[in-house]
């Protein structure tokens, strides 16, 4: 009786020890794993948009809307008259790899639609809109194209002002509860568009439109600081480009 009961007590034991160092090895594996893969729970894209971080953020957003559209050779925009597309931000988990290391980052992922395949905006969310300013006014009157430079203004109804634009173009702008007015000249010798960016208001929908002017009215709006009489001077001008789309909550 006791020779069984010492073999009982002998066979449990081993048992708890297997247990144990099974507990031991999966412990010590599952950390080894944790210190050679950095937490990323927080860096997976999601459904939701981004904005830029600042204005050099900003300045690439622009570039790579506006190059899409000029120099891209996308399918979407193939035999369209006027090329325009918007643009929106994400952040995907890439894998870096260098010399010693294999790291996970959060990478900064621009992304394109054609203009003409948007139904409506989601209000609060990011988007930079490009358009082809050759493209326009060659549907517009071709012979403009002939022209050294050209001058324009742009009012957005309502307000959808970005504020890291403001900051390296001021001067550019003027922002009103209403909407936003933008005036300057464009050189045509090099490859001319029209960018718009900014967080998509909570309204029903968003309005731009684009007239071609002339320098001194280009002075005569800017320094104006009423959105109605600036209206007023814009409506004897041509509307050469507009858009308007739905928001949606």
């Amino acid at each position: 009786m006791n020779i069984n009961r010492k073999y009982i007590i002998i066979f449990g034991t081993l048992i708890l020890l297997l247990v144990f160092i099974t507990g031991a090895i999966t412990y010590y594996k599952e950390k080894a794993e944790q210190a050679q893969v950095p937490d990323v729970e927080q860096s997976v894209l999601s459904s939701s948009q981004y904005n830029p971080a600042g204005p050099e953020e900003l300045l690439y957003f622009i570039n790579y809307c506006k190059n899409v559209v000029l120099f891209s050779d996308l399918e979407e925009l193939k035999n369209k008259e006027i090329k325009e597309g918007v643009c929106t931000i994400g952040r995907e988990l890439r894998k870096l790899v260098s010399k010693d290391d294999t790291m996970l980052v959060n990478a900064y992922i621009p992304s394109f639609s054609s203009l003409d395949s948007i139904i409506s905006f989601e209000s609060d969310s990011y988007i930079g809109i490009s358009v082809d300013l050759k493209d326009v006014l060659r549907e517009y009157d071709a012979s403009f194209l002939e022209e050294e430079k050209l001058y324009f203004c742009s009012i957005s109804e309502p307000s959808w002002a970005d504020p890291f634009y403001l900051q390296i173009e001021p001067k550019f702008d003027l922002i009103f509860d209403d909407g936003d007015v933008s005036c300057g000249g464009i050189k045509m010798d090099k490859t001319p568009s029209i960018n718009f960016s900014g967080f998509i208001p909570q309204a029903e929908s968003l309005s731009i439109k684009q007239y071609l002017v002339d320098e001194q009215t280009v002075s005569d709006v800017m320094s104006n600081q009423s959105f109605s009489e600036i209206k007023e001077i814009l409506n004897n001008y041509p509307i050469i480009w507009q858009m308007e789309k739905p928001i949606v909550p």
